[in-house]
């Protein structure tokens, strides 16, 4: 019996009153995991990237301007003779050379490839709106899922804890009657295996409810190695959905789909500005540069100058072994992929939606027909209860209530959950999980 009391012992340990464990509201499960989460902030870091390359300069509207400057030292061994017949020579004579300057190029027409480029980059920014918004909707329809499926937990655990007390009471009924020799050791028996069976269950719904719980802080971003918090939350089901207005919702606010619908723009860019090397290059350049040197070796001792140069510059590939083709080419292809990718998103959202539209009106029908169901088991219970209690029905007739009992609650709770959950899913495939969280 001892490591069966120790096992009790754990569960009263892990299920603590509820008035001695701190709360957890969905509200705050959020806030805390919209602080922490990992894949928001990689999502904010990639949306900061596409704000910072969405610049003119970016797409090459602006000159280039470049300074330079060069100062060089040597040395110079030589050897000369002059006109007059004079001979010179001289080793290790040192001479220097130095030149600055300033240069400017400016593209003025390059097949608007800088406009289809700034284009780009704005839809690429667009893009990474949508997928940072598409990753604070996908973690709260987790954090929302997971939350209501610890709640649903926490109801099973209390069904369970309510179905041993009625066992613990059939219990001691059984043995005050085999005490007083009005029953048999055989069902007293029966009545110590059934409540033991309901404390396994018990304890085992005790485990599921931490290991939910586990599942809640991760997405939390919280590595706390207890799960002694309880949850604070009321089961409230939005049932005026409707499956048409969900539907129009899905495609103009569902993240995902508007990401994908970008990534698909942002392709044909790139085959327009793929395109765009066809066309000639058109650019103005100037440059000033000065120079000078000191030189003993040369007639000329020292000198400088200065140079100013500027021009118009057009550039046209004629050739370059069918290369422009083949990435047109593929630049095409990957353009009709990236709208069939949409297109299959867009069905699979659909479809995903309308699937479990039909299991959100089925559970909401569900839910009214088994609150008919548990009433009439609670009564059938009361009276089976009450017999047995004065000796009018035996323990078979009470167990098999009680076992109706349980089974009455437990479909209705998992009819409920199962329709909020649903609701959930709407929601979240219909784009409309921020605007319900806010």
């Amino acid at each position: 019996m001892r490591p069966f009391l120790v096992t009790i012992l754990f569960m009263h340990v892990v299920a603590l009153p509820a008035s001695a464990q701190p709360t957890l509201s969905l509200g705050d499960a959020l806030r805390i995991a919209l602080e922490n989460n990992f894949d928001i902030k990689v999502a904010r870091n990639n949306k900061q990237i596409a704000e910072n390359n969405l610049t003119h300069g970016n797409a090459g509207f602006y000159p280039l301007v470049e300074a330079t400057f060069n100062q060089n030292f040597g040395l110079s061994s030589f050897e000369q003779q002059l006109n007059n017949g004079e001979e010179r020579s001289d080793n290790g004579v040192q001479n220097s050379r130095r030149s600055y300057g300033v240069s400017l190029n400016w593209t003025l027409f390059d097949g608007l490839r800088m406009f289809r480029l700034y284009d780009q980059l704005h839809t690429t920014d667009e893009m990474t709106e949508d997928q940072l918004r598409a990753s604070v909707e996908n973690l709260v329809f987790n954090l929302s899922n997971t939350f209501y499926q610890a709640a649903l937990e926490k109801e099973r655990l209390k069904l369970f804890e309510s179905n041993v007390k009625l066992s613990e009471e059939r219990l001691a009924i059984a043995r005050d009657k085999y005490e007083l020799g009005k029953a048999s050791k055989l069902e007293y028996l029966q009545a110590q295996v059934d409540y033991n069976s309901d404390m396994s269950s018990m304890i085992q719904q005790i485990e599921l409810l931490a290991i939910t719980k586990f599942d809640l802080l991760e997405l939390m971003a919280n590595n706390r190695d207890s799960v002694d918090f309880d949850l604070k939350y009321q089961l409230e089901i939005d049932e005026g959905l409707s499956l048409d207005e969900l539907l129009a919702a899905m495609e103009l606010e569902n993240p995902q789909l508007l990401a994908a619908r970008k990534a698909e723009i942002v392709a044909r860019y790139e085959e327009e500005i793929t395109k765009s090397e066809r066309m000639p290059t058109i650019g103005i350049f100037a440059d000033y540069t000065h120079q000078s040197f000191e030189s003993p070796a040369n007639f000329a001792v020292e000198g400088s100058s200065d140079n100013v140069n500027y021009g118009l510059t057009a550039r046209i590939t004629l050739f370059d072994g069918l290369n422009l083709n083949r990435r047109i080419q593929n630049a095409r292809i990957n353009s009709e992929s990236a709208r069939l990718t949409y297109q299959q998103q867009t069905l699979t959202f659909e479809t995903n939606l309308k699937q479990t539209y039909l299991s959100y009106t089925n559970n909401l029908s569900l839910m009214e027909l088994e609150q008919q169901n548990l009433q009439v088991a609670r009564e059938n219970n009361d009276i089976a209860q009450e017999r047995y209690e004065i000796g009018l029905s035996n323990a078979v007739e009470l167990r098999e209530s009680q076992v109706n009992l349980i089974n009455a609650e437990l479909r209705h709770q998992n009819a409920a959950f199962a329709a909020k959950l649903a609701e959930i899913e709407l929601k979240f495939l219909a784009g409309m999980m921020l605007k319900t969280n806010e």
